[in-house]
């Protein structure tokens, strides 16, 4: 039995590795205090010198191993620092587009509850237990439901209501799942080989609703079909800012939890349940509803809600691969759709700002009015399809590649089936993302594109033409990205 002292010893080396969440905590009571004595002017610069700082502080961790803290609740191995790293990313980049946003940039609450979200992204992607899971969910869709009201209109009173009572439903029956568990498995810790052990002796019935039941919560973060009811109404009326920042880091840290939990239940191949064929056709709902959603939409923003529903497919299917290849064709995927994502939001958000322009066919005649930033968000669009030559591309055909090779091992008609139904809605989302482009280019001017040429030095043409030419690089170059994430050890 381990002694006090040992557990003493053992907390404080898990407080060392747990330095950039709290420097995350500690910039929040800062930021708290900025605000209160009305220092709003320091917020954004301090808010993006803590998230540089947690991510040197991460970079000081690539190489550790596997490793168990606060007496295993938590997971520290490398997938871990590199997904944490890139949370971290999109959330420096998120607060970025918020620049321009003075509603939102002297306001410390904004800091806080992103911050809030960032911490619980970093909690859920460490977890090993299945309370931890619980809070970081719970952390992460607070400071969510908080920041829907930025807009601080009707509308975005109504999505927020709407988020957190969907939310709050989602949260309730995965709370019930996991004391469903608990009463199957006597331990939360599922990582555990014991939690392994009980679930492959659990009745057959109860098994079921446990594992379902926790699913929800985690299908609802990320905003799969049929979880996705909140994600149009909260991507239409948040600020562009916050939007950008709920496509990106909830997301990718449920869905990298996703892959995770998916290990643990599929029990290795032993399992009574074919999960490869749940979360399958939930891939191919996603992808289908998402695309021929926004088929249909005339906000640049809805389309984009709809359109991050089908990349949550998308995203899905390198998981139902279980293969090594997958993951890091998965972790590659989530990289270039940060970019993607991220440069997209920042250019609707200098449109909807300098030019009022919201509508999809508001966009026609700025290519002549502002060439640069129209010809950068007619890539975007592109690598958001997946064409040649942007990394969207690559992305994409690792992820379908991985997904061959594990139907030519298994023979799975699942897998070949969402093969098929990825192939064939890749080709849909040409229609709706090459809308804006068309506008763009070939329809004449309308009254909300300004007559006046924009500024060519204007933040926005440097920071997304910098995210634009690393998507442009990581298709002719994709090794460069691929050698790194290839010495990355996601302890298959």
């Amino acid at each position: 039995m381990e002694s006090l002292s040992d557990k003493i010893a053992s907390n404080i080396i898990s407080l060392s590795r747990f330095i950039p969440e709290l420097v995350l905590v500690g910039g929040v009571l800062v930021l708290i205090l900025l605000d209160l004595f009305k220092k709003k002017k320091l917020l954004l610069p301090f808010a993006l010198t803590i998230i540089l700082f947690c991510i040197w502080q991460l970079l000081r961790q690539w190489g550790l191993e596997l490793q168990l803290l606060f007496g295993g609740f938590l997971k520290l191995d490398q997938a871990a620092v590199a997904w944490r790293v890139l949370l971290c990313l999109a959330t420096f980049v998120s607060l970025l587009i918020s620049i321009r946003s003075t509603d939102l940039r002297l306001k410390g609450e904004f800091y806080t509850l992103t911050f809030g979200i960032l911490i619980g992204g970093h909690l859920l992607i460490m977890s090993s237990h299945l309370l931890i899971l619980y809070l970081a969910l719970e952390i992460m869709s607070i400071s969510a439901y908080a920041l829907t009201l930025f807009a601080f209109n009707k509308a975005g009173s109504e999505a927020a209501i709407k988020y957190l009572i969907f939310g709050a439903v989602s949260s309730a029956i995965m709370l019930y799942g996991i004391s469903w568990i608990y009463t199957l498995t006597g331990s939360l810790f599922f990582m555990e080989p014991e939690f392994t052990d009980s679930l492959l002796n659990a009745p057959f019935l109860s098994f079921i609703i446990g594992i379902c039941l926790v699913l929800v919560g985690i299908l609802f973060k990320a905003g799969a079909v049929p979880f996705h009811v909140w994600s149009p109404d909260v991507y239409t009326a948040s600020p562009t800012p916050i939007v950008a920042l709920f496509s990106t880091v909830p997301k990718l840290a449920a869905i990298a939890f996703l892959l995770k939990w998916l290990l643990i239940i599929h029990l290795f191949g032993l399992g009574p349940v074919d999960w490869i064929m749940l979360l399958s056709a939930i891939s191919m709902a996603s992808i289908l509803f998402g695309n021929f959603s926004a088929l249909r939409q005339r906000n640049v923003k809805r389309m984009m809600a709809y359109s991050s529903i089908a990349h949550t497919g998308f995203l899905i299917i390198p998981i139902v691969s279980l293969s090594e290849q997958a993951t890091k064709g998965f972790f590659f995927y989530s990289i270039v759709y940060v970019l993607m994502n991220l440069a997209t939001f920042m250019i609707i958000h200098f449109f909807e700002r300098k030019e009022n322009i919201v509508g999809i066919k508001d966009y026609a005649g700025t290519m002549k009015t502002h060439p640069l930033l129209s010809v950068l968000l007619v890539v975007l669009m592109i690598s958001l399809t997946g064409i040649p030559p942007t990394a969207g591309f690559t992305a994409k055909l690792l992820i379908f590649t991985s997904l061959w090779e594990s139907y030519s091992s298994t023979a799975n008609p699942w897998l070949l089936a969402l093969f098929t139904f990825g192939l064939i809605n890749t080709v849909v989302a040409l229609f709706f993302y090459l809308k804006v482009p068309f506008y763009m280019t070939f329809k004449p001017g309308s009254s909300k594109a300004g007559a006046k040429r924009s500024n060519t030095y204007c933040f926005e043409n440097y920071f997304a033409g910098l995210m634009v030419l690393a998507l442009l690089i990581l298709f002719f170059k994709p090794d460069w990205l691929l050698d790194v994430i290839n010495k990355i050890n996601f302890a298959f």
